[in-house]
């Protein structure tokens, strides 16, 4: 008897298959992520419908088969069929859900549920109710076994491996179950050319057996399809809700304050960290103005930068004081983190944590780096007052007294008179560097004259020692100012060219100040090759105080509530500090730029 295929069912029947590997794939994930009764649950959830899947891809194969002579199907052995089906389907499900799975159990799962298909190919195929006996090729029909043990390690290696639902790229997903469709149809196939049918006289046993019409046909493709996709909109939505919970335990023992805010920057949720460190309940807080709700008044100048920010999808990470229910305010670390919502906009997540112990620390360290400073300025000019009226002066009373002896000595030999003359001029080279020293510890000029005759006289003296020309741009009403913020800047001046000598490698410097209402700006620049990015983290990171460069600088004008900034490049170096006159103790970032 010679048959023919309907291409339409037989399109039909690919795709039932393509689906049905899809949910493998799919189903797969679940039984490895789950434990327990949710495991068990997607083991006999998901056999069951794969197996559906699969054999309703068969019977639509051979419904697609048409004969000369009727067919109908007999429903007990179509339901064994059936549970072979579902029982290949298990064995999958149980092989890729282990935690390793060694070639030898693959093989043997393999086996099983290769095993399986092909039994609920036969066994579907001996559900066949016609006037016609069925006659197989051994060839073929051990062919098909073979492709159905093949498919089935095909379809346990990619499901293996796609199980892991942190698995990226569709695409591959999707390829991976076109294999698999291609391995189950064409394992059906084979079969189906395994198999000839003869005409005889005898009339089939049709008890049991059901007429299955075209459109019997498409609603067990529908139901079929159905009962897939409804498996995977199962398994998102069961994926979904694992990770909003997962999520939301995150959001609620985070050890930090957090706070989710909607694009008008109303709360939306909050966990119990938030509520412990401003007070505010969720019922107090869902709805209300965020920088309404903690900000201090020292945040309302934050609010417009951040708003910037966080339109333009900028992270901030700043330290600020935000107001607690009781009217006390705390120091925090705050990152705003902004998300994209489904509408384009962003809403912000923001992240709070207690750091009143380290301002107070930091505080604390501000407070002793401060007196340092004051002490080690006040040591320097006592050592400079010291060595001016004390040794100095002793120097120059010997240097006298020799050249008196020199004088008085002429019945001296020689060699005594050249002795006392070494004596002479080594006295006075003392008394000299003596001199250099005190300037150098602390130029009377700077309290005598102001800042600018000192910086000029010792500008001068370095460019003498160290051949590098320095550029004075000095106002001439620049007057006088604080001692501690003349102080300070020559300080700077000092290290900065003493840098420049040793580090920079330039030929010249400029200096230049200015000075309005409020504050004093110096520039100190020079065209060396900039500093190196390894060696500004390194001084940059040391303790801060005079002497151990960068770090130094940037305290001096801390302590004052200045500003220091370094913008460095390979054409050279530009050191600029701003220190307010008003004596305002705040201390503003610093910050170095490459």
């Amino acid at each position: 008897m010679v048959g023919s295929y309907d291409y339409r069912l037989v399109i039909l029947s690919a795709l039932v298959a393509l689906l049905a590997s899809y949910t493998s794939l799919d189903v797969g994930g679940r039984v490895t992520a789950s434990r327990g009764i949710a495991r068990v649950s997607w083991l006999i959830g998901g056999a069951t419908s794969m197996g559906i899947g699969i054999w309703s891809m068969h019977y639509i194969a051979m419904l697609a088969f048409s004969l000369p002579v009727p067919v109908k199907y007999d429903w007990p052995t179509a339901l064994v069929s059936l549970l072979a089906g579902i029982f290949g389907s298990l064995v999958g499900l149980l092989a890729v859900s282990r935690n390793e799975i060694r070639s030898r159990q693959v093989f043997t799962a393999s086996l099983f549920m290769g095993g399986a298909i092909v039994a609920l190919h036969y066994t579907g195929m001996a559900s066949m109710r016609l006037q016609a006996m069925c006659r197989y090729s051994a060839t073929f029909v051990i062919l098909s076994i073979i492709v159905g043990v093949a498919g089935a390690l095909l379809s346990l290696r990619l499901t293996f491996v796609f199980r892991d639902e942190r698995t990226r790229g569709r695409l591959r997903r999707a390829a991976s179950a076109g294999l698999m469709a291609a391995a189950i149809v064409s394992m059906h196939y084979t079969g189906m050319a395994a198999v000839s049918f003869v005409p005889t006289r005898l009339i089939p046993d049709v008890s049991h057996a059901v007429n299955v019409s075209v459109l019997g046909t498409a609603a067990l493709g529908m139901s079929s399809g159905m009962i897939l996709v409804f498996t995977i909109l199962t398994s998102t939505v069961d994926r979904i809700h694992t990770l909003k919970t997962l999520l939301d335990e995150l959001f609620e023992q985070a050890p930090q304050a957090v706070v989710l805010t909607d694009v008008q920057n109303r709360v939306v949720r909050i966990n119990r960290e938030f509520t412990q460190m401003f007070g505010y309940g969720s019922e107090e807080s869902v709805g209300r103005n965020l920088d309404e709700l903690i900000g201090s008044a020292q945040s309302r100048d934050e609010v417009e930068q951040y708003a910037d920010s966080g339109a333009q999808g900028q992270l901030v990470d700043a330290d600020v004081v935000r107001k607690c229910k009781d009217g006390s305010s705390v120091n925090v670390f705050v990152i705003r983190v902004p998300v994209s919502v489904p509408s384009g906009r962003i809403a912000e997540y923001s992240i709070y944590g207690d750091i009143s112990e380290r301002k107070r620390a930091d505080d604390a360290l501000r407070e002793l780096s401060g007196r340092l400073l004051r002490l080690q300025d006040d040591e320097r000019r006592r050592l400079a007052r010291d060595l001016h009226d004390s040794t100095g002066q002793k120097l120059a009373a010997i240097a006298i007294n020799v050249s008196v002896v020199m004088q008085s000595a002429a019945a001296l030999d020689s060699r005594a008179q050249r002795a006392l003359s070494e004596s002479l001029a080594l006295t006075q080279e003392c008394v000299r560097e003596i001199r250099t020293l005190t300037y150098l510890l602390h130029p009377p000029e700077l309290d005598e004259l102001g800042l600018p005759d000192a910086i000029t006289h010792y500008a001068n003296g370095f460019a003498q020692r160290s051949g590098i020309s320095v550029n004075l741009e000095i106002p001439p009403d620049l007057g006088r100012l604080p001692q501690e913020v003349e102080t300070a800047l020559f300080r700077i001046v000092q290290e900065s060219l003493s840098n420049i000598h040793r580090h920079a490698g330039s030929s010249r410097a400029r200096i230049h100040l200015s000075r309005d209402a409020d504050c004093v700006i110096m520039d100190v620049e020079d065209v060396g090759h900039g500093i190196q990015q390894r060696t500004a983290k390194q001084q940059t990171s040391g303790l801060a105080g005079a002497g151990v460069g960068i770090p130094g600088m940037r305290e001096r004008a801390r302590q004052l509530g200045g500003r220091f900034e370094i913008h460095s490049s390979r054409k050279g170096t530009t050191l600029k500090v701003v220190l307010p006159l008003s004596g305002s103790s705040h201390a503003p970032n610093t910050h170095t730029d490459r």
